[in-house]
């Protein structure tokens, strides 16, 4: 039940920067550079008290894939509606990671497949919501962002549960090297003038995340993923006192079934 309390927290913050992404009027790899400079100066606070860690390399992976994560949300965003891409992305990342972890782990037990498969039929009864424009479009970039988080969900899991790293470290190692690799793709003199629209999102972000990883040191991997879903929720309610989006009998009963689904699958 901690781990659900991290998450659900996380929940919370991911959508409200998910979001303000949506809105910022600056989109793009100039972005995603803004909002890791301006958490640099405590990342690298951070490094100088914790260290490196002996799996410092660990983090240059997960920078990497989160980078890829974060570049194609943006995309997404700008081609897509919110209250598409964004549960069809959140909604099956717990089915792709739960997929790709067999090999490792075996089976899952069945109440994992059964929380994965409601969150699916949740996710699609929401997204065949009469009025919705552009919805195989949405679809189709939600589906390649939830690939790009399952890629860094599986790999983050790995680091923490086998590699034992330093969680502080580890998001600051990430940071910092985010920060060098997009600073050769962006003008900062151009990006920098977006510091306000950016700063919300620069704190919610690791904030979001770094619940997500104490929660994977709780319970499986499998498991955090599916209770992540309830970021569908809170962003579906966002959109609807937000973006002032239509909430009908349809969308209600498929959030009824992904928290039904969330409920089971982060349960173990």
């Amino acid at each position: 039940m901690i781990a659900l309390a991290l998450l659900t927290v996380a929940a919370g913050c991911h959508a409200t920067w998910n979001l303000l992404v949506k809105r910022s009027p600056l989109q793009g790899p100039g972005f995603v550079w803004l909002c890791a400079v301006l958490t640099a100066p405590v990342s690298v606070g951070l490094i100088v008290w914790r260290g490196l860690g002996p799996a410092w390399w660990a983090a240059l992976v997960s920078m990497a894939l989160h980078t890829a994560y974060a570049v194609t949300l943006q995309k997404a965003y700008g081609a897509g509606g919110f209250s598409i891409v964004y549960p069809v992305s959140r909604g099956t990342t717990p089915v792709l990671v739960t997929l790709a972890t067999i090999p490792w782990t075996g089976l899952p037990p069945m109440v994992t497949w059964i929380g994965a498969a409601l969150v699916a039929c949740g996710i699609l009864m929401m997204d065949r919501t009469p009025g919705r424009r552009g919805l195989g479009r949405g679809v189709t970039l939600g589906l390649t962002v939830a690939a790009c988080s399952c890629a860094y969900t599986l790999w983050d899991g790995l680091a923490i549960t086998t590699l034992d790293v330093d969680l502080l470290s580890y998001l600051a190692i990430s940071n910092l090297a985010q920060v060098i690799l997009l600073t050769a793709a962006v003008r900062p003199r151009a990006v920098l003038q977006h510091w306000r629209s950016a700063a919300p999102i620069a704190v919610l972000t690791p904030a979001s995340y770094g619940l997500v990883l104490v929660a994977m040191t709780l319970t499986s991997i499998e498991s955090v993923a599916i209770g992540r879903t309830l970021n569908v929720v809170v962003g579906t309610l966002l959109g609807l006192l937000v973006l002032r989006e239509r909430l009908t009998p349809l969308t209600t009963a498929g959030l009824a079934v992904v928290v039904t689904g969330v409920l089971l699958g982060a349960s173990l």
